[in-house]
Parts: C-alpha cells; structure tokens; sequence
C-alpha cells in the first residue's frame, strides 16, 4: 500500500496554530515503562517561560555530549523568529542523527542475524552475546529460543525515526526549546513517566493523574528516550507499521507519513497529527532527512 495517499493537505491556520504561538515566544528508564498507554501528552501553555534577558549562545560545537550541553541556546532569549529556529535546528540535528547512526548500525547486524536464521543457520557465541542487550533495549522477550519472528519483530522496531518528524515534535512539544520541561527537565518531547519523584509534575494535569513528566540529565539522553519509545511503545506500532511498508515498497521514509502513527501521542489526535505535518512542510524539514533505505 502506498503511503502516501494518506498525506493531509496543510491546514494554514488550524494546523499551523504551534507556528504561530512559538514564534512568538536512558537516565530515566521509567519514562516509557507503561506499554499499553501513551507516554506523552501536548503540554500546558502554562509550562511555557517567559523571555529571559539572557543573550543568545553562540554557534553550536556537536564534538561531544557534554558539548552540546555546555552550548545549549537560551531559546527564550532570542527574539528574531528566523534566527531562533535555525538556532534551535541546528542544536537539535547532531543528537538526532548521532540517535539514527546508532540504530543504523544495529538494525545492519538484526539484518544479518535475520539472514542467518532464514538460512537455517546457527548463531555464534559471539553474536549471541551482542544480539541480547538489542533485544532488551527494543523490549523483545524471548520465551526460550531466538525465532524468526523475534528478528522480524526486532526489524519492525529498530529502525530510525526521520530527522524531520523529531524536529517538528521536539519544536513543538517544547515551545522551541522554552517550555518548563525543556529548561528544568531537558525533556523537549514531554515523555511521561510513573513514578512518583520520576519528573516534573505538570501545571495542570488532571484530577486523579500520577503521571509526571521525565526529568534527564541531558538533552541527548531525552532524544534517545524518545525515539526508543517511539520504537518501543505499544501506542505507536501503526507508525512502525507504516516505515515497515515504506521501506518494503522501497520508498523513503519521511517525517510527514509517518505522522499518520501519532494519533496516540497527543490527546488531540487527529489535529496534532496535522499539526505536525504542517510544521514539517511550512519549516522545510524533510530537508535534515538523510537517506532512510537500508
């Protein structure tokens, strides 16, 4: 099934609502422990700062973690929208990308021990040993033997997430880098956890709610979060469905259809769906997706 007829058209003004509103202002393994509901939530325009007098960090250095944290932007402080967005951009794609390398170069070796197994052929001690901490990580649980169907549940989830649609749902879950979350918490995806101490607790989360939203120690460490949870989570095997299909029918896999499997990341289904979407196409971001066929 081509994919691709399931794109929506932009919605200029309803869809483009976060546009408008930001332009104008695995250190926690709880924060997708909960399998069966969504780990995420749009958050409260409450959580969102005000502009700080602070001045605009310079050009972002990607050699090393701890550099990207050392030049993290003071996003609020930086009024020109055109100028802020490239900024948060820029910070952004070394994490994303440094994020895809690693699962490229896992799902190489799933793909080569999923080729032995369709031969017949056994597995190395070795290789063994380097396939378990993958399966843990992408929540594979093996009842005794590893099959054929474990390895082609580990190709649905180990694949990358698109640049495109990480930069759009980082920019708006986080205000473009404002929001409460994004400062105190290093959280620019608003990931939920469970536990209670786990997060921040949100401004204005419902009556009964226990939830609270992941504190990590780095921005990077919350850009891994996301993408393992959403490889892993329970509320978005549509999404990995669709990049299953994608890349069966050879086509590239790109930030604005797979969209169509967020339904379950915002309370708002359907419109945040657009909304993303219509991030990606105003803000050109399907550009900063390199090449997604194996």
């Amino acid at each position: 099934m081509k994919w691709t007829k399931l794109l929506v058209m932009p919605v200029i003004l309803t869809a483009g609502l976060a546009l408008s509103a930001c332009d104008n202002a695995d250190n926690n393994p709880t924060a997708d422990a909960d399998q069966d509901a969504p780990p995420v939530v749009s958050q409260s325009v409450s959580d969102k700062p005000a502009a700080t007098s602070k001045p605009a960090a310079a050009k972002i250095a990607v050699a090393s973690k701890s550099v990207i944290q050392k030049n993290r932007p003071n996003f609020a402080s930086i009024t020109d929208v055109k100028t802020k967005k490239a900024t948060f951009f820029e910070y952004m794609l070394p994490m994303i990308r440094s994020a895809n390398e690693i699962i490229a170069a896992e799902r190489t070796f799933v793909e080569a021990v999923h080729a032995k197994l369709l031969d017949g052929q056994a597995l190395s001690t070795a290789n063994q040993d380097k396939l378990a901490p993958i399966l843990t990580k992408y929540r594979i649980d093996l009842d005794d033997e590893l099959t054929i169907e474990h390895t082609n549940e580990l190709l649905l989830r180990c694949d990358i997430v698109p640049a495109s649609l990480v930069l759009a749902q980082s920019a708006n879950e986080s205000a473009w880098g404002t929001s409460r979350f994004a400062t105190k918490a290093n959280n620019f995806f608003g990931l939920w956890c469970f536990s209670k101490g786990c997060g921040l607790t949100p401004l204005q989360r419902n009556e009964g709610a226990s939830h609270e939203v992941a504190k990590f120690d780095t921005v990077n460490k919350g850009v891994r979060s996301y993408v393992r949870t959403i490889n892993t989570n329970n509320a978005y095997k549509q999404l990995r469905k669709i990049r299953a299909e994608l890349r069966e029918d050879n086509e590239s896999i790109t930030g604005t259809i797979l969209a169509e499997g967020l339904l379950r990341y915002s309370e708002r289904g359907k419109a945040y769906v657009e909304e993303i979407q219509s991030m990606i196409r105003y803000n050109k971001l399907q550009k900063y997706t390199l090449d997604t066929q194996s």
